[in-house]
């Protein structure tokens, strides 16, 4: 919901961050800012990232890769006319790539603060961005309404109200958290239940642990967060509340779904991505390229895939450093690299799997255009969309 990824070997997505990516494009005239699954939590830390990026040099690119800022170039599949996606903004729409169709979303009230949304199995909550408490930016706000779109809905359904949100580890189920207003996130302890997408509880209130918010429901319990930011690895831990003395941590975490987290423990040298099945208990290695690390991360909806946003200390345009996509195999632990996405880090808007499917979206600003582009794994091509001004969307959701 998060957003947008920060530049630089350093920087950590947040939990939100994972689902809800913003960025602010200017470029000439077209003026873009793109969200998506990425980022998730209001007020949690940005994801723990990797250790700093080994000095080897970055990959060669293939030929026929730009090294400009002309975007992705060269022989590209049609995007696929049937799929949408949802735009953020004071009024959120429903947004075609392939043709630039503009629907509004019914049921949102116009907000000047936009919306936030987050992505649950088979569409998304939608809650708009709270305000921070007079005088204290860790302090909660308000709880605030929040609404139910699933994929393809004309219009929204209300759900309840509450101050942060988290996806359930059933299908067609949230948590929603709530806080005293003007508490202290660092020292207050949160009340979070799970709910259906209808808002019909599914199970007693939980009282979280003092400082930590909820950034998924797994298998396996509650993968929580600190509620506030500090430097350094984050570390994470995994919470069943019907057993709160036995828990689990995982420092690095980049990605997490209600069966899968993907971790990226110090590279020394090379950095390997540690993936573990819940269900299964099973263990996946996935190696990176020297002189690479993981800046982000998203499953695949059916879990069988790990998109990853691999970072190299150098190679960007302009001596920035470089990004790339590619998503491993959680069957192999092997790497295929996405296609034409070799590019500067500060390229990369946000990427994620949107409407349950099997394509993989990304968003790409470069100085002459800002692109969209699918992917399903195993193909040789993208399929690329250019969006155009004026009046496009400021708020793109892909994932």
């Amino acid at each position: 919901m998060h957003d947008i990824l920060s530049q630089g070997d350093d920087r950590e997505p947040s939990p939100r961050r994972r689902r809800l990516v913003v960025l602010a494009v200017l470029v000439a005239v077209v003026a873009v800012v793109v969200a998506t699954h990425f980022p998730r939590h209001r007020h949690v830390p940005a994801h723990a990232g990797r250790a700093a990026v080994t000095a080897s040099p970055g990959p060669r690119k293939a030929p026929g890769i730009p090294d400009g800022p002309d975007g992705i170039i060269g022989p590209t599949l049609p995007w696929d006319a049937g799929l949408r996606l949802p735009v953020a903004g004071s009024q959120p729409t429903w947004f075609w790539p392939a043709t630039s169709r503009i629907q509004v979303i019914g049921g949102l009230p116009l907000d000047r603060s936009g919306y936030l949304f987050t992505r649950i199995g088979g569409g998304w909550a939608v809650q708009a961005s709270a305000t921070a408490w007079p005088g204290c930016a860790n302090c909660a706000g308000r709880p605030l309404p929040v609404y139910y779109l699933a994929d393809h809905a004309r219009s929204v359904i209300p759900i309840g109200v509450a101050d942060d949100v988290a996806p359930g580890a059933s299908a067609g189920t949230l948590w929603l958290t709530s806080y005293p207003p003007g508490a202290d996130l660092g020292s207050a302890s949160g009340t979070a239940q799970e709910v259906s997408i209808a808002g019909a509880p599914a199970r007693p209130l939980v009282r979280l642990p003092v400082g930590y918010v909820i950034d998924q429901a797994t298998d396996r319990g509650l993968l929580l967060a600190p509620a506030i930011g500090h430097p350094g690895i984050t570390t994470y831990t995994l919470w069943d509340p019907a057993v709160p003395q036995a828990t689990r941590t995982f420092a690095a975490v980049i990605a997490a779904s209600a069966r899968e987290i993907a971790w990226a423990p110090q590279c020394t040298p090379l950095c390997r991505m540690q993936v573990l099945d819940l269900e299964t208990g099973r263990q996946t290695v996935v190696s990176l390229p020297r002189g690479s690390s993981a800046a982000n991360g998203a499953f695949s909806p059916d879990g069988d895939y790990l998109a990853l946003e691999v970072s190299f200390s150098s190679g960007g345009d302009g001596g920035a450093p470089a990004m790339q996509l590619e998503v491993a195999s959680l069957a192999s632990g092997r790497l295929s690299v996405v296609p034409s996405t070799f590019a500067s880090s500060d390229a990369m808007v946000g990427f994620g799997w949107p409407a349950g499917g099997d394509s993989l979206v990304a968003e790409l600003s470069f100085t002459t255009k800002v692109q969209v582009a699918a992917w399903r794994p195993g193909a040789a091509r993208l399929a690329v969309a250019v969006i155009r001004p004026p009046g496009r969307p400021t708020a793109l959701i892909v994932g």
